[in-house]
């Protein structure tokens, strides 16, 4: 009996791990060659824009990332790879190319977030997951709700 509750304990180990490497969010940027950087840096330009996947960026972080790529475009220059620019400026494309991967990430709409929480009542936790984007609409709409209610003039109820 233990050898099988050891193997099924292994197996169910092996078949979890995809699942963790799945946190890893892969890089929306990655310039090794100029034809796939411009194609790449007109699709994130595009996904920053309002319903993409990078919509909730703020102003200052869209002004950020479109400067770096700006930068990255300037530094392929004439050439085609990276393999073909100097150490200086492949060590600028990297840490520009992880900047703009940062920020990103960070506002990635479908990156998904969940949470492990105790409902009231009740000491067994509740796995609940959202994208960031649902979380970051909810909390834009509740913001909008707030402001909406405050403005609006309390009605007075009651004999005098």
């Amino acid at each position: 009996m233990k050898p099988v509750l050891s193997f099924a304990f292994a197996v169910a180990v092996l078949l979890s791990l995809p699942l963790a490497a799945k946190d890893r969010i892969d890089p929306a940027v990655n310039a090794s060659s100029k034809t796939a950087f411009e194609t790449v840096s007109s699709w994130v330009r595009k996904q920053m824009d309002a319903g993409g996947r990078y919509s909730y960026v703020t102003p200052d972080e869209r002004s950020r990332v479109n400067a770096r790529l700006d930068e990255m475009e300037r530094l392929f220059g004439d050439k085609t790879e990276v393999s073909q620019m100097s150490d200086a400026d492949k060590t600028a494309m990297f840490n520009k190319q992880e900047e703009v991967n940062a920020i990103l990430a960070k506002r990635d709409n479908e990156r998904l977030i969940c949470k492990n929480e105790k409902p009231i009542g009740s000491n067994i936790p509740v796995k609940t997951c959202q994208t960031a984007g649902e979380i970051e609409a909810r909390r834009r709409n509740d913001s909008q709700y707030l402001r909406r209610t405050q403005n609006t003039p309390q009605l007075k109820s009651g004999g005098g």
